[in-house]
């Protein structure tokens, strides 16, 4: 079910205009000027250029508005995507403003690259006298950067999500006595399909490795280590331990590494906050949101967040996040008592 208000159809709005609007016009722009200038253009034209900026990749007139327009819908439609699947429920966050400036930043860049270099080359009898695309390329650094900024600033500063809301509220704390011991522990993993996918993925690497170096292939070490590394990286990010005892919180992954931790005596607020991943953080895994929170972010809903002293705030997904802010605030509350007396 979607979720609306006043400042999220705001947001989308915005986002819409300036994400999805403006580098469509800025490709059909593009596309338009390099058309026009088509006829006037050597056979075959200039397309890459050497690092000191001469030409020496060569193509044919027809490819460059064909693959400018391929460039401009497509890059817009999968960054709109991207947005508009992570907001489905309403939720909006600094991510999705990023991807709103980054658009017409990316598309107005490479087009004005582009258009600016094959409108040069109109004239001239060999492609080979297009000159130094320096020029060009400066230039198309200035309107990215232009671009970019202004779609920043012109899109409204929306934050819509649990992540942003008091809720303080719903931890129940459970005073505890002097002496008593208290610990909760949960484990946070990625959603069975997808380690599943994973899994499966590294399992036909190792095979694919293991029929080559067999069949004596000369690739199966290639194979092998990126088989290997996959693994790692499944051990390191796809599930981890939460917990929390008269230490703080813990947060360490299967393979042992990464580890994050918070000592009970840094801990300054605790929530429970809803976390989508997209809004909030851009993605799963160990992420670090543009609002400056550290996540463990392996799913979305309920999470368990941590402001803490000197260190940007924390945020794990985990079930039964309210009992372990409540453990949390309670071991806090008894170790700031005891500190006191």
């Amino acid at each position: 079910m979607t979720v609306s208000s006043p400042a999220f159809a705001r947001a989308r709005r915005a986002y819409l205009w300036i994400g999805v609007a403006v580098p469509l016009l800025l490709t059909i722009a593009a596309v338009t000027v390099q058309l026009i200038v088509l006829p006037n253009v050597p056979d075959p034209v200039a397309v890459h250029w050497t690092a000191s900026g001469g030409p020496d990749g060569f193509a044919a007139p027809g490819l460059v508005p064909a693959l400018s327009s391929a460039f401009g819908v497509g890059v817009t439609a999968l960054l709109a995507m991207f947005v508009l699947l992570g907001s489905r429920e309403g939720e909006w966050g600094p991510t999705m403003r990023f991807l709103g400036a980054i658009a017409p930043a990316l598309v107005g860049g490479l087009l004005v690259a582009v258009t600016w270099s094959f409108t040069a080359q109109a004239g001239r009898a060999s492609a080979a006298d297009a000159g130094s695309v320096v020029p060009a390329m400066i230039g198309a650094g200035v309107v990215a950067v232009i671009l970019g900024v202004g779609a920043w600033y012109g899109q409204p500063r929306v934050v819509l999500s649990g992540g942003t809301a008091a809720a303080s509220a719903q931890v129940a704390i459970t005073p505890l006595a002097p002496g008593e011991r208290v610990m909760w522990v949960r484990t946070a993993a990625l959603g069975r399909a997808t380690i599943t996918a994973l899994v499966g993925g590294a399992l036909v690497l190792f095979a694919a490795a293991g029929y080559t170096a067999a069949t004596g292939g000369a690739i199966w070490p290639i194979l092998l280590t990126v088989a290997l590394v996959v693994t790692v990286a499944i051990l390191a990010t796809a599930i981890f331990r939460v917990r929390v005892d008269d230490k703080g919180l813990q947060v360490t992954s299967l393979l042992g590494f990464p580890r994050f931790r918070v000592p009970l005596s840094a801990v300054t607020a605790v929530r429970i906050v809803s976390v989508n991943p997209v809004a909030d953080f851009g993605g799963w895994g160990v992420r670090k949101g543009l609002d400056g929170r550290t996540g463990v972010v392996l799913r979305r809903g309920e999470a368990l967040e941590v402001s803490r002293t000197g260190a940007s705030t924390f945020v794990v997904t985990v079930d039964d996040a309210a009992t372990a802010a409540g453990v949390l605030e309670a071991l806090r509350a008894r170790a700031v008592a005891g500190g006191r007396s």
